[in-house]
C-alpha cells in the first residue's frame, strides 16, 4: 500500500523509544502491505479497529491512542487521516 499522511504521525514520534520503534514497524508493514479488502487487514492486523468498509483504526502501542487510516483497495492506498485518542 502506498501509505500518505505520515507527517499526521509526527505528534506521536518522541513519546518514548518504545512507541518510536512501534511507529517505524507499523509504517513499514503498511508500506509493504498487498491488502485487497478489509479481511486481509484485519487477518495481519487483529486489534484494529474496522470502523466502516474502509476506515480502519491502529491502537498505537500502549497509548490511548490511535491512527485512523482511510484505505482504498483498489489503487493500493493507505491514507493516515487522523489521531484520536481512546476512552
Amino acid at each position: 500500500m502506498k501509505l500518505l499522511g505520515r507527517g499526521r504521525l509526527q505528534a506521536l514520534y518522541g513519546l518514548d523509544d518504545q512507541t518510536d520503534k512501534w511507529l517505524r514497524s507499523w509504517i513499514s508493514e503498511m508500506s509493504q502491505a498487498n491488502w485487497k479488502q478489509a479481511k486481509d487487514v484485519l487477518r495481519q492486523f487483529p486489534q484494529a479497529r474496522n470502523v466502516t468498509d474502509c476506515i480502519f483504526q491502529f491502537r498505537v502501542g500502549l497509548h490511548p491512542q490511535c491512527i485512523e487510516v482511510s484505505m482504498t483497495f483498489p489503487q493500493a492506498v493507505a491514507l493516515v487521516t487522523d489521531l484520536k485518542r481512546i476512552n
